[in-house]
């Protein structure tokens, strides 16, 4: 009997009937099943990350945004925070759990004078309110500041 090789052979040595896989091919196509397959864990890792870092800052402007607007339908005068200056209704720092994430809200409210009036000091309201927030032990913040006229 005399054994065929082809250029294109990659079973040279190999019998016909020889059935299986040499440990060689099995080494190399379970190394090549694991790069691929970590490769699909670490894409999903990374997006699991990224979806709770965009819903937690959504988190934070919406708390943000609801201080302002609470604040903006007091009275020109409520609008300060417990023992500050100007002093009002407002909780200068607070704390909120929103989707199992602590976050705290500081507002500072301070008066604002225009120059390009001229009648005097404090002639409307600065309002800054910030949310600071951690996600696996990175700190994170927002802020936001408006104002508020009589």
């Amino acid at each position: 009997m005399r054994c065929q090789l082809s250029a294109f052979s990659f079973q040279r040595g190999r019998n016909k009937t020889s059935r299986g896989m040499t440990l060689i091919e099995v080494v190399v196509a379970v190394s090549l099943m694991l790069v691929i397959f970590l490769g699909f864990f670490g894409a999903y890792a990374a997006s699991a990350t990224l979806v709770q870092s965009i819903a937690s800052r959504t988190n934070a402007s919406a708390l943000i945004a609801g201080t302002i607007e609470y604040a903006r339908g007091l009275p020109y005068a409520s609008v300060g925070t417990v023992g500050g200056t100007p002093s009002g209704v407002l909780v200068s720092t607070e704390s909120r759990l929103v989707n199992n994430i602590p976050y705290t809200l500081r507002t500072v409210v301070s008066y604002k004078d225009d120059p390009a009036n001229g009648a005097g000091a404090g002639d409307y309201k600065v309002m800054k309110v910030e949310a600071i927030w951690n996600i696996r032990g990175f700190s994170h913040s927002m802020s936001a500041v408006t104002y508020v006229a009589p």
